[in-house]
């Protein structure tokens, strides 16, 4: 049994007063998923799809909604009240050459961001990771410039990068913690947690399986 299984239920509130719930993705979560792609901007879709996009498939949405909870996790935030109203997805999907590595994405809505969603869903999937067996995760990054690997090579000291045609893949320990972590004691000297951030603020562009087709959005420090 996980502690993060299928009746995984976490209730907190964010800084402004929201009160959400923390709960795995379930195959009935489609519409909402789509509800929560049609609130985001042309330009928000574009930079996770990388093409433009109006909408999100029915095997995009299968694939989203209708996960193992193994290899393939998926942790949704929903407004405590509401559950209509999604507002923030965590996934982590294990990569099939490499067991024990994961690919990961949090995103956040526009309207909730800045508010600890995002550092709440990073703490949480770490956790389900771990105690799956995920002791690495692999990003990959555009750019394949000298300043790009010497960045990454300061700020994960434990890391693997490989280069290949403009695109950094690095793949990072994961940190220790705790399923039950507070929000505000989130691993910040990890090199997992420095990257993530560095993505939310825009100062690194990810590209990776796992992003584009999950929710655009803002993580840890959103």
């Amino acid at each position: 049994m996980y502690f993060f299984g299928p009746d995984y239920e976490e209730r907190s509130t964010l800084r402004d007063g929201t009160p959400v719930v923390i709960r795995m993705v379930r195959p009935d979560d489609k519409e909402r998923l789509r509800r929560g792609f049609h609130r985001l901007s042309p330009e928000a879709r574009y930079l996770r799809f990388f093409t433009p996009k109006t909408d999100l498939s029915e095997d995009e949405l299968r694939y989203l909604t209708e996960i193992d909870g193994v290899r393939h996790v998926a942790l949704g935030a929903v407004r405590a009240g509401d559950d209509e109203d999604g507002l923030g997805v965590a996934r982590f999907i294990v990569l099939d050459d490499t067991p024990g590595t994961a690919e990961a994405a949090v995103a956040v809505l526009d309207e909730v961001q800045g508010q600890g969603l995002g550092t709440l869903l990073f703490l949480r999937l770490l956790a389900a990771a771990r105690e799956r067996g995920v002791s690495r995760v692999r990003c990959e990054l555009l750019g394949s410039n000298k300043g790009m690997t010497d960045l990454l090579k300061t700020l994960a000291p434990e890391r693997t990068i490989q280069v290949e045609a403009g695109v950094v893949s690095i793949e990072l320990l994961l940190p220790e913690v705790a399923p039950a972590q507070p929000p505000a004691e989130p691993p910040r000297e990890a090199a997992l947690y420095k990257i993530f951030t560095m993505i939310a603020r825009g100062a690194l562009d990810w590209r990776d399986a796992v992003a584009k087709l999950a929710l655009r959005g803002k993580s840890p420090e959103s």
